[in-house]
Formats: structure tokens, sequence, C-alpha cells
């Protein structure tokens, strides 16, 4: 399993890339940045609910101490993430917001030592910087140049910091002995709850009307590519290898959404970025074949 384990985030990354395509959708349909963020979680939720609810029930079950690590692993790794990355794209060019929140790997290397006391090897070190070279090679930044203001900055730099808390809140669920379908279950609801309001229900519910089945189908499979799946796979993942391994290989997002745009939009590949592409896989190289931990 724990050779299969390194793939798990990687996979999970490349669901992650593929977000962009569902969000264009969506967005040309009408709907504003938490419409979507909501309705991807929402049917997420119950997707997952009605699963663990024929599967096991006791799946559903969470101690109320443990609520904390639950809904906040939603609430900072979901939902403060979306909050500020929009805000970062808001002010800064989308590569530079790429390459800001793709400094994730960074900050969980780190708190994944302190808190979990996992050894931060040269070998680790450098599939990090590796990964971060990379994605600031696809991000297009290195040709277009960089603009920000302070507002931009700080917001790209908080979306990077809290994406990675995901990590670091599932390895604290996965210690307290929760299933990798209950974290995922709690931490996409609260992320609907608390994205709801903000929401253009009006828009949702004439697209939805619209054409009932196409159209809920295609919600469906923005949930389940976009959210469900790719955070099961990441937490499964979480309980055999460490955060800081697992961040560093799902840098696989901008690279598979760099793929998705060459091949769904004909976006024009440069030299550079796919010199990153190569770094970063390269990177994902280095540390899926590093020693296993037990």
């Amino acid at each position: 399993m724990n050779k299969f384990a390194y793939l798990l985030p990687i996979m999970a990354g490349v669901c992650f890339g593929s977000i962009g395509i569902f969000i264009r959708f969506f967005s040309e349909a009408g709907f504003n940045n938490m419409a979507i963020l909501t309705t991807r979680n929402a049917i997420s939720a119950l997707i997952l609910f009605l699963f663990m609810l024929i599967y096991d029930r006791n799946l559903l079950k969470c101690r109320v101490r443990d609520l904390p690590i639950l809904l906040g692993g939603g609430f900072i790794g979901m939902t403060l993430t979306n909050v500020f990355y929009n805000l970062a794209v808001l002010h800064l060019s989308l590569g530079f917001a790429g390459v800001l929140i793709g400094l994730s790997p960074v900050y969980v290397v780190f708190i994944a030592a302190f808190l979990f006391r996992e050894r931060v090897t040269t070998r680790k070190l450098l599939g990090m910087v590796l990964a971060v070279i990379g994605v600031v090679m696809v991000s297009g930044v290195i040709d277009n140049g960089i603009t920000f203001t302070a507002l931009g900055l700080a917001s790209g730099l908080l979306s990077g910091l809290f994406y990675g808390m995901t990590s670091i809140f599932t390895k604290i669920a996965i210690g307290r002995q929760y299933n990798g379908l209950t974290i995922t279950f709690y931490a996409v609801l609260i992320t609907a709850i608390t994205t709801a309001p903000f929401a253009n229900w009006e828009t949702v519910a004439a697209y939805t009307t619209a054409a009932p089945v196409s159209h809920m189908l295609l919600m469906i499979a923005h949930a389940v590519i976009g959210a469900a799946l790719p955070y099961l796979m990441l937490n499964v993942s979480l309980k055999h290898i460490e955060a800081g391994k697992a961040s560093i290989l799902t840098s696989s997002e901008p690279v598979s959404a760099m793929l998705f745009g060459a091949f769904v939009y004909g976006e024009k590949l440069t030299i550079i970025s796919v010199a990153g592409m190569v770094i970063a896989v390269t990177a994902f190289g280095i540390i899926s074949t590093g020693k296993h931990e037990e």
C-alpha cells in the first residue's frame, strides 16, 4: 500500500487541476465564485453521507472534543483557502496567484516537522525546492513578469498557508483514528455551510431547471472530481506517508491544469512551462522513491 499511497496525492492534484474546466462552465452560466464552491461541496457531502449511511453508519460519528479538528479542516483548509485565493486572483495575475498557493508544501514541511516530528531530510527539501521551481515555471510568471499589490501578495501567501493546513488537520484527525471518509465528509460539509449564504441561488436554480438531467450530471461530476474524490485520496495517503511529502506531491495540480488548458482549450505551451513540468515531475519522483515510513 505504501507505494500506491505515493500515487494518491499526485492523482488528487490532477483532479484539483481539472477544476478550472468546471469553473469556466459554471462561470459562463452565471454562477458566482461562492455558488460554484457551495454546489461542489454540498453535493460532495450528500454523496458521502448517503454512501456512509449504507456502508457503515459508524463513520458518521464524531466525538464532541474532536469537532474543532474536523470542522477546522473544512473551514481553514477549504473555505479560507478559496476566499483568499479568489481575493488574490482579483489583485494578481492568475500565474502569480497560482505560484503563491503552490507554496503550500513549504509551510507543510516545516509545520509537520514541528507538530509531528517529521524529519526535514535532504531528499524532502530537494523535492520541495524542485516542486516550487516547477510550479513557478509552469505558471507563466517568468514569461509574463510579475505585477502585484500588497493586498494581493498577502492574500496569495495566506491561500497557500491555509491550503497546506488541510494536510495538517487531516494528519491530526487520522491520529485520532478517524476514517478518511469521515474526515472528507465533515470538511466538505462545513465548507458548503459557510459559503452557502454568499451564493447566487437564483442563478443556480435557473441553470438546474433549464436542463435538469445534463446540468445535474455536470454538477455531480464537478463535486466528485473536484472535491470528494481528491480529498478522499489525499486523506487515505496521509495514513501511510508524511504530510510534508503528500503536500509536495499534490503540486501536480498546476502541471495538470496546464495540460488540461492545452488539450481542452488550446492554450499555448511554452518551452519554459514544459521545462517546469519536467522539473516538477522529477520532484515527485525524488519524493516517491525515497525510503517509505512505517
